[in-house]
């Protein structure tokens, strides 16, 4: 638990590395702050403030930077503070007549607020929007082509059809066809197509091998639907302002795994759905390599219209997260009432 003074002092630290990008001295922090205090009890609180994992000591300086626990100590505070003061991003006049444009769909909305947040900030922005809207297991039917090839066909409560061409090991009678088409309709019809999903990946190969002496999955055919349900759709802002992001010691590799996650790909689509309600961060070094650990992905979402939809945010580790944590609750709280 830090005492108040310990929270200030951390504050001001990651505050003014993220302005200087250099380690932060007691000296630095006493002419840069209102603190009345010597600068060995700014030393103190600093040592404390590093035994407990929230500041690093470089090799090379006497001063501090923020550890990655500090960061998310700081980013957390200002998560849930309740009286923080929120930009007056209803004086721009593009904002307000965005939000109150009725012709605009949630996720077109979305997409234009990602254009500002890059004029706003300098960084890249990302939206993904997805069908939240329920599908349930309706009617399974199996063809058969030849003895061992079949069409599996799916079809959903709202009428969506998905098809696939299988192959099995097993050649099946007309009978064992229509016993196994029964069996999965009894046990899946009105199932919602996630639990659908779960339940013919893990239980239905039991109750397949019992019918026709083989373990049989259809789940990819559900795995389909639902990605063809979901309908993601994917817009990115301001892409070239990841390259001031990017040292002359990242190697291709890296470069290629980044602009390939940001391009649309399914891994960017997975860790968008994965974050929580409200705003949250990624720090580079959860989803990207070690030299690009520096980048971090700010998310925020909501749903709207049976749609849920994430608007992120790509920038550096030492952005000013006070202002940009603000900007992004701004406009996704007006985004979420349209």
């Amino acid at each position: 638990m830090l005492t108040p003074r310990q929270q200030e002092v951390l504050n001001l630290i990651i505050q003014l590395y993220g302005q200087f990008e250099e380690p932060i001295g007691s000296k630095t922090l006493l002419r840069e702050s209102y603190l009345k205090v010597s600068p060995a009890t700014i030393r103190n609180d600093m040592v404390v403030l590093e035994q407990q994992g929230l500041l690093m000591k470089p090799h090379t300086s006497s001063g501090r930077i923020p550890s990655i626990d500090g960061y998310r100590y700081y980013i957390d505070g200002i998560i849930h503070q309740e009286d923080k003061e929120l930009p007056f991003l209803d004086d721009d006049a593009n904002f307000e007549e965005l939000t109150q444009a009725k012709h605009y769909s949630p996720l077109q909305l979305t997409q234009l607020c990602a254009d500002i947040l890059v004029s706003l900030t300098g960084f890249t922005a990302v939206v993904l929007g997805q069908n939240k809207e329920s599908h349930y297991f309706e009617e399974f039917k199996l063809v058969p082509i030849d003895r061992t090839r079949y069409i599996s066909i799916l079809m959903t409560d709202k009428g969506n059809i998905e098809s696939e061409q299988i192959e099995l090991k097993v050649s099946l009678s007309k009978d064992d066809i229509t016993k196994l088409v029964e069996m999965i309709n009894d046990e899946l019809k009105g199932v919602v197509l996630e639990d659908a999903y779960q339940r013919m990946k893990l239980g239905i190969p039991l109750l397949t091998q019992r019918l026709t002496g083989y373990q049989l999955d259809f789940s990819p055919l559900i795995e389909k639907s639902m990605h063809h349900i979901k309908g993601h759709r994917y817009y990115i802002s301001g892409k070239s302002n990841l390259f001031d992001l990017i040292d002359g010691q990242t190697s291709r590799e890296a470069l290629k795994h980044l602009f390939e996650l940001i391009d649309g790909s399914r891994e960017m689509h997975h860790l968008l759905e994965e974050q929580e309600e409200g705003i949250n961060i990624l720090f580079g070094y959860e989803f990207l390599a070690d030299s690009l650990a520096n980048i971090n992905l700010l998310t925020g979402s909501f749903v709207n219209e049976n749609q849920k939809i994430i608007l992120g945010l790509l920038g550096p580790t030492t952005m000013s997260y006070e202002k940009v944590i603000a900007l992004l609750e701004v406009m996704i709280n007006k985004l979420s009432i349209q």
